[in-house]
């Protein structure tokens, strides 16, 4: 059956943040299977101008407005065949500055686009978070969810993250068709330091010869996801009959499960740095509203993801090597200001 999806010739497919990290690549691959696309994006999160998004010009339309201001203006989404939901605040750092009102923002967008996909009956691919599983280990689509009992922006986040996809999953019961993915830490080239992210830190730092700055213990144990593997994932793996059944689906890398400091190590050898890695105080860089994850391990279990046929392919050696090709050719304009 995935075969059946490998060519998209003819499709019409909304993009929400389709300028940002994960939002350009899902743009990207699904436009080289044929797809026209529509990007809509704030440019909030974005990492790309339009102009720097690798889809012929004629293939794509840009609509640089938020969600709730497209859904606003469109009367309906008849003219598309599926919406694929990448927009939002990301970052653990990035994030800082829109407490309260980062769960408003995840909920009206994600409501609005329900909305529109139930009376256009097309699709929609929503795209949660890991975070929300709010513990760590090896963490089950079926498995607990757990609410800390307090609350800081990455809290706020998660839960508003985990509102939006109980919303999306619930409204099969009014005619939506919908899949929804847990990325776990998804990256690779074109991912900014900006939010906060591990690798091109680590990475951009390396390059430059600054210290490489470790969080907390180094200790936490993360399982790296490239972006291609994610986008291979929607291509080819998302059948008809899994938008007619809707699921959540963790998408992750269980084999490229590395402590932070380990992958600090690895990145300094493959680049040569002579960079001292450090512990650092994150607060001190980012600010007191800074926290780390709730996950110290996060690990994923790939049940629903595996049972569509899809498992991930490129290694953590892989993924670092083409982060680091990557920032070896291109500034990051985004991170430009962010601290090294």
């Amino acid at each position: 059956m995935a075969d059946q999806l490998t060519q998209r010739d003819g499709q019409r497919i909304l993009v929400t943040g389709g300028l940002g990290f994960i939002g350009s690549f899902v743009a990207e691959s699904l436009a080289d299977r044929g797809a026209h696309i529509t990007v809509v994006d704030s440019c909030v999160s974005s990492v790309l101008e339009p102009e720097d998004l690798k889809i012929p010009a004629g293939q794509v339309d840009f609509e640089l407005v938020g969600v709730e201001e497209y859904i606003l203006r469109t009367p309906s989404l008849d003219a598309y065949d599926m919406v694929v939901h990448c927009a939002s605040y990301v970052g653990p750092a990035s994030i800082l500055k829109y407490a309260g009102q980062l769960g408003p923002a995840i909920v009206a967008a994600t409501s609005a686009l329900i909305e529109k996909c139930i009376a256009s009956d097309i699709p929609l691919v929503n795209f949660s978070s890991a975070e929300i599983y709010g513990r760590s280990g090896i963490l089950r689509e079926d498995g607990d969810i757990r609410v800390p009992p307090y609350y800081n922006p990455r809290i706020e986040y998660a839960l508003g993250k985990l509102t939006a996809e109980s919303m999306v999953i619930n409204s099969k019961h009014r005619g939506l068709r919908s899949a929804t993915i847990r990325p776990f830490n998804v990256a690779g080239p074109r991912q900014s330091r900006y939010g906060g992210f591990v690798m091109p830190t680590f990475v951009q730092q390396a390059l430059v010869g600054r210290p490489m700055t470790v969080f907390h213990t180094g200790k936490q144990r993360r399982a790296f996801l490239s972006v291609t593997d994610l986008c291979r994932f929607i291509n080819d793996h998302l059948t008809p009959e899994a938008f007619d059944n809707p699921k959540v689906y963790n998408c992750g890398n269980p084999n490229n499960a590395v402590e932070v400091w380990e992958l600090a190590e690895r990145v300094k050898a493959k680049t040569g740095s002579e960079s001292e890695i450090v512990f650092a105080d994150s607060k001190a860089i980012y600010g007191p509203q800074y926290d780390e994850a709730e996950s110290f391990e996060k690990l994923p279990e790939l049940k629903n993801a595996k049972d569509l046929g899809w498992e991930p392919q490129v290694t953590l050696e892989e993924l670092i090597d083409e982060t680091i090709n990557y920032y070896s050719q291109h500034a990051d304009t985004r991170g430009a200001n962010a601290r090294l």
